[in-house]
């Protein structure tokens, strides 16, 4: 099966916000009231400041956040349970947001989706500032509000993000890097927030520990679907649509599911080396990432990546089958299904 890059256009981040309409404005709404609260601050006029006030009225797709609200539907509805799920759903989006400007200044990055960075529009101390206070503030509220046991669960998923961005820079560049690598290191930058959130959902709502678990597996499975597609998305040929330039991953010496495949095949590592030669010396030319894709494709290495995908939307799919069928149950597997969509 050839795998088209036109399918890949249209599979573009644009359907995320409507897959994940199982959460009504009003909860969404609350939850932002709630990170509006918690990142309220006394830094008004100056550059950190104004990072925060971003910050707090982002408007993002709130992916994290509502997988929160769609796990915890499983458990108990009740005004206060509600009410746990929404700060707690507002301390998963302060961790994304913090994790996102600290990345931004380490990759030194100019742009984030097409716009420009926390880092390049305030500088890069406002951005550390912020991100430090963001990360206190996630601290002191879970404390207040006495959400320990899913604080351990965050706390864990930070550790593993910070595991997953060290793990993969110590892997740039390195031609021999392996797919288990590459797994280790996905898992740590995407997949753990993704079944944090799942699983501190279940825990709070009063899901028993079968449950819980089966959505925190459900939130991995998701996760690496997630992470998995968005790698095939370098490879679309317009990238205003990614808010990046086409294969930065590769020439920043990150390399991705679909190069990892095709270099697996025979003859791969002998074609793919001088690319991946002249990504670490900083010399490669628009001809040079045409005919990595080339290869790439010609490899199985697209076709491979979406094969991968396809093994965690069984998993998943199998796991929506155990769990008690509901409209959120269903619409969760509109997600799964979407992401698996060639």
């Amino acid at each position: 099966m050839m795998i088209k890059q036109t399918l890949l256009e249209t599979s573009a981040r644009k359907f995320m916000p409507k897959l994940f309409a199982g959460i009504s404005d009003d909860q969404v709404r609350r939850v932002k009231e709630y990170i509006k609260l918690y990142t309220k601050h006394p830094f008004g006029g100056t550059a950190t400041g104004a990072v925060l006030d971003d910050a707090a009225s982002s408007q993002g797709k709130m992916i994290r956040p509502r997988l929160v609200l769609m796990a915890g539907s499983f458990g108990t509805d009740r005004d206060d349970v509600r009410e746990r799920l929404y700060k707690l759903a507002a301390v998963v989006e302060m961790t994304h947001l913090a994790s996102l400007i600290h990345d931004d200044i380490v990759d030194d990055a100019p742009v984030r989706r097409g716009k420009p960075s926390v880092q390049s529009k305030y500088g890069k101390n406002a951005a550390v500032y912020a991100g430090d206070f963001l990360m206190s503030r996630i601290t002191f509220y879970l404390m207040r509000e006495g959400l320990n046991r899913a604080g351990m669960v965050i706390a864990q998923a930070v550790e593993e993000m910070c595991a997953g961005e060290i793990g993969q820079a110590m892997c740039r560049y390195k031609e021999d890097v392996t797919i288990d690598q590459y797994l280790q290191n996905i898992h740590g930058k995407t997949v753990a927030l993704f079944r944090a959130c799942c699983r501190i959902g279940a825990m709070e709502s009063g899901c028993d520990e079968r449950v819980s678990r089966m959505l925190e597996s459900f939130g991995e499975c998701l996760g690496y679907m997630f992470q998995m597609r968005d790698d095939l998305l370098d490879f679309v040929p317009d990238s205003s649509m990614i808010g990046k330039k086409a294969h930065q991953d590769f020439r920043e010496g990150i390399y991705t599911l679909p190069i990892l495949l095709a270099r697996e095949q025979p003859g791969g590592r002998r074609l793919l080396h001088p690319y991946m030669e002249r990504s670490a010396e900083g010399t490669l030319t628009h001809a040079d990432i045409c005919r990595m894709e080339e290869i790439v494709a010609a490899l199985g290495g697209l076709e491979g990546a979406w094969n991968q995908i396809h093994t965690y939307q069984k998993r998943a799919e199998d796991i929506l089958e155990a769990l008690p069928s509901s409209d959120i149950s269903l619409q969760l597997g509109k997600i799964v299904r979407k992401l698996g969509a060639v």
